[in-house]
């Protein structure tokens, strides 16, 4: 699995773990909050992928420093902390202290699937 150090990091926050696209997307509660990307499809976009929502990407980009959209799909919502930035365990730890305060500025509450 990819960036095990960040799960680790994320003890004892309730995660729970889906496939979703090749890719490893994690839940706290019934919001998606993020996906590790190391999936060869998605090589421009390899790291840790936000789900957020595009009222929060300026805010969010003031905090991370190596933060930017995903280029391998056309999600708007979503952001990626590249794996190969100087900053990215700066920003995995960034991104802990977000997800234990339960910020806002993350998570997205999946579409219901009609029947």
């Amino acid at each position: 699995m990819p960036f095990e150090f960040f799960i680790e990091w994320l003890y004892p926050l309730p995660l729970k773990h889906k496939k979703m696209f090749g890719v490893d997307a994690y839940y706290i509660y019934d919001r998606i909050v993020f996906a590790l990307c190391q999936h060869k499809k998605y090589e421009p976009d390899h790291g840790i992928w936000i789900a957020t929502k595009q009222e929060h990407h300026q805010e969010l980009s003031s905090i991370f420093t190596s933060i930017r959209p995903i280029k391998s799909l056309g999600i708007k919502t979503w952001l990626v902390l590249p794996e190969d930035h100087d900053a990215f365990e700066e920003d995995v730890a960034t991104l802990v202290s977000l997800l234990k305060s339960q910020s806002k500025l993350i998570g997205n509450l999946p579409k219901k699937r009609k029947p």
